[in-house]
């Protein structure tokens, strides 16, 4: 975020309290009856240090410690933090950790996370002072059910009038819940795109708002990355026809010399309200959309064009109410709500359930599921580099040491990882070293697969998912990490759904043929697939065969393919036998009896070889 300033900067060397501005600027935490009794939460001292970064960029790093009352043991204290831009207020929201007991059963929390941009980076503008406010999670109103309540707002740094606009987005967001019961479907980019499917959402939620005008209707986003210009147009859209949009980003993301982190300046110059959420040390990771209260979409998939046309990534949608009301409050206290304990996350044989990082180890419910898996265990992991924890009797172990442990005892365990992460590798300037991790699953007998995406100079393969037995899907953002596990914020989707398993497992499928240099097509499930051509433009003696992107189909050569039969003529037909899940591209074309050979005009046919059957028929009309 570019957050320009004319202002000079001078290092605070020593603390001082947060200076206290006209009640007037509280007035909506007062309206909302959730101003803290100055003995339960206050700002007592901040200080500000002055930084460059290697890049040239002066940086403005601010710390901030407040007295809490030690009323309960459990706390979770954010300071907030409202920076003024050219186009409007920019929130960024910081957790306070313990740092010591002090007189009278009080506690001093604190956090030096802060960062203020007084030259605003690159094209940066002029702006004011920048404001704080310390948040605590409690009981306010004595109803058994948490609030945050909040400080009064105090000049963190800066000089000059203070204009915050009467709507306070960020005091209170409640993300709505009205699961509509829609079954858990999954969208695959490259081949698919899912950021049509997301568009197409959007456009359903406008509709419902420009139809009830007077109707809350809402768009919440936990999105790691946002820079897809055309979904970009679509949140502005919606925030334009009265929906209620609300963007959580990665914090990280609004630093001025992240140029190529568009969607934050688009979205404020809207008016869409923006936060960034930070981790000490990680990264809001989440890619989480609350579409209307109605349904979730979550996986790898983050609001890039790349994640669209090159990566691998996949798009899981449900309105599974379990899941929705777990996201939801996901959301909101990602949004800076309370954050409310849940049990569901520790039980691994739900139908549906999903757990998050840091907070409820998601780790440990995958390390069960391995343990229990008999057959087969399928990854596709961009990040894999293990997790190490105390196992539930205390003693250490490890993701991968559970997967050597499942290859000992006979299970089939695959691993598709992204070779850029892995291999020595550039990443846009940044050399890194080989990764030992993949080689050392290699010396534990498990196949592992190295990923080159060759859509793009960093294309990726971004999925992070697993199958197990052909029953159990793992998905969400959740890599294999130590980061994504202690670290950041993430989410890991767990599903016990045949039909959709095998259609994840199609997917995989696709990796290995794709990436592995001893595929072997026998080793998975095939399906025969019936070709059926109808074109009367043909004559005696004419040929008509499918060619496409596969080896069964000719590998576009002219001379190749699938050679389909007119007994049923002026519908060809003829069968092949493909491997389940596959990806294909491909035409009809025909051999003239001239020996001319006619392709198929207009952009290729594609078509994902169905999962969980048999036989399918793909029938076409000749263009």
């Amino acid at each position: 975020m570019r957050l320009g300033s004319s202002l000079t900067v001078a290092a605070v060397l020593g603390g001082v309290a947060c200076a206290p501005l006209d009640d007037d600027v509280d007035r909506a935490v007062r309206a909302a009856g959730l101003l803290a009794d100055p003995e339960l939460l206050a700002i007592e001292a901040s200080g500000t240090w002055v930084e460059t970064t290697p890049g040239g960029a002066e940086v403005v790093r601010a710390w901030i410690d407040a007295g809490v009352a030690n009323r309960r043991y459990h706390k979770r204290v954010l300071v907030e933090v409202a920076a003024p831009h050219p186009d409007g207020w920019v929130r960024t929201m910081h957790p306070l950790a313990y740092e010591a007991a002090l007189a009278g059963g009080r506690e001093r929390w604190g956090g030096d996370t802060i960062e203020i941009f007084p030259d605003g980076g690159p094209g940066g503008g002029v702006v004011g002072p920048v404001l704080a406010r310390a948040r605590l999670q409690h009981d306010a109103d004595g109803d058994g059910r948490d609030e945050m309540v909040a400080t009064p707002w105090r000049r963190l740094w800066g000089d000059g009038p203070i204009d915050l606009p009467e709507d306070d987005p960020w005091l209170v967001v409640t993300s709505p819940v009205a699961a509509d019961g829609a079954p858990t479907d999954v969208v695959f980019a490259p081949f698919d795109d899912p950021g049509r499917t997301m568009i197409a959402a959007i456009d359903e939620v406008i509709g419902r708002a420009q139809a009830a005008p007077g109707e809350r209707h809402t768009l919440h986003l936990a999105m790691f990355n946002v820079t897809d210009d055309p979904l970009i147009d679509r949140l502005i859209a919606a925030h334009d026809a009265g929906v209620e949009v609300r963007v959580v980003f990665d914090g990280r993301k609004l630093r001025p010399w992240y140029t190529w982190f568009r969607g934050d300046d688009r979205l404020v110059a809207a008016g869409v309200p923006i936060l960034g959420g930070f981790r000490p040390g990680g990264a809001m990771h989440d890619k989480i959309v609350m579409i209307d209260g109605r349904r979730v979409a979550t996986g790898s998939f983050n609001w890039e064009p790349g994640a669209r046309t090159d990566n691998h990534e996949a798009m899981f949608t449900t309105g599974d109410a379990a899941l929705v009301r777990a996201y939801a409050d996901r959301f909101t206290m990602l949004a800076g709500g309370a954050q409310m304990a849940r049990g569901g996350a520790a039980d691994p044989d739900g139908v549906a359930s999903v757990s998050f990082a840091p907070d409820e180890a998601p780790y440990r419910i995958l390390g069960r599921l391995i343990d229990r898996a008999a057959r087969t265990i399928h990854v596709a992991m961009f990040t894999c580099k293990d997790v190490a924890y105390d196992d539930d009797d205390g003693g250490p172990t490890s993701l991968f040491a559970k997967l050597a442990a499942a290859r000992r005892r006979g299970v089939d365990v695959r691993v598709v990882v992204d070779h850029g992460v892995h291999e020595a590798s550039e990443y846009h300037g940044i050399e890194s070293p080989d990764d030992p991790s993949d080689e050392w699953l290699e010396d534990q007998g498990i196949r592992v697969v190295r990923a080159d995406n060759p859509r793009g100079r960093y294309a990726s393969m971004h999925h992070k998912l697993t199958v197990i037995d052909g029953e159990v899907v793992v998905a969400g953002a959740f890599n294999w990490y130590h980061d994504a596990a202690y670290r950041n914020d993430e989410d890991q989707l767990v599903l016990r759904d045949r039909v959709l398993a095998t259609r994840v497992t199609g997917e995989l499928i696709d990796l290995f043929r794709q990436y592995d240099p001893a595929w072997d097509p026998a080793e998975w499930p095939q399906v025969r697939v019936r070709f059926a051509v109808r074109d009367d433009r043909t004559r005696w003696g004419d040929q008509v065969a499918i060619i496409g992107d596969l080896p069964a189909l000719g590998g576009w050569s002219a001379s190749g393919g699938l050679s389909l039969a007119a007994w049923s003529w002026p519908t060809w037909t003829g069968d092949v036998v493909l491997p389940a899940g596959v990806h294909l591209n491909w035409k009809a074309i025909t051999r003239r009896t001239d020996g001319s050979v006619e392709w198929e005009p207009g952009p290729d046919r594609r078509a994902t070889v169905p999962t969980g059957v048999g036989h399918a028929t793909i029938a076409i009309e000749a263009r």
